[in-house]
Formats: C-alpha cells, structure tokens, sequence
C-alpha cells in the first residue's frame, strides 16, 4: 500500500515536471475585434437608430473597452461610452440615435483595454450620416 502511494507520488511528480508553460505576453494584436453593425460605409439618416454591435475577444482577461462616434472632419466627440469588463470576451449591444443637420462622416472607434498600465487595442470605421 505504501510503496503504491510512493509509486503514484513519482508518477505526478514527474508528469507535471514535464508540461511547459507559456509564458508568452500576448499583445495588442492578440485582441480580436469584430465590429458587425455599424457597417463601414453604411449610410444613416435623421431619426435612425444607429446598431452598436461588437465582439471583442483576447487570450486573457481584458479589463473594458470605450467606444465613440466622432465626427471625422471636426473630432467632435457625438457619442462616448467606457465599460470596465473583466473577461476574456464580451459582446458589446448598444445604440445611438443622430438628430443633426448636416451631412457627415462619422467614425466609430473601439478601444479594448488590456490591461490597467495602458496597453490597448482599437478597431475604427467610418459611416455617414445624411440628414
């Protein structure tokens, strides 16, 4: 009994001693993500609900995102959400509704935080918005 103990001991010593680790630190290119409404190019008009829809995806845990809508010609900021999400992936589901006057072209950034010293990784499109 007690040299099966022993025998059993040696056994997982020596199959644990032999598994690698990976110890590689993954990037900002390691995060994927896949941004599915709005489309680039798409076109939107005054009163249209505008469908935020994203996957974002890392082989660890990521610690949020921020999203935006800005005007690209200006920089104005029209839309700025942050959620601080920790997990490997989430999906991000909102809207935003554009009541403005004129033509413009807008441009949809997502920002994935890595980590909390600043390592990001971000995903822009471009829509228009038609009155």
């Amino acid at each position: 009994m007690r040299s099966g103990i022993l025998m059993t001991a040696v056994l997982l010593t020596s199959l644990f001693s032999c598994q690698k680790k990976n110890n590689t630190v993954a990037g900002p290119a390691d995060v994927t993500i896949n941004i599915s409404s709005p489309l680039s190019g798409q076109v939107y008009h005054s009163g249209d609900t505008i469908l935020i829809n994203a996957d974002v995806s890392y082989a660890s845990e990521l610690h949020g995102y921020e999203l935006k809508i800005t005007d690209s010609a200006s920089g104005y900021i029209l839309y700025d959400s942050t959620e601080h999400v920790h997990n490997d992936h989430f999906t991000i589901n909102d809207k935003w509704i554009n009541t403005g006057a004129q033509p413009l072209t807008l441009k949809l950034s997502l920002v994935a935080a890595i980590d909390h010293d600043g390592k990001t990784a971000e995903k822009d499109i471009t829509f228009q918005y038609q009155p």
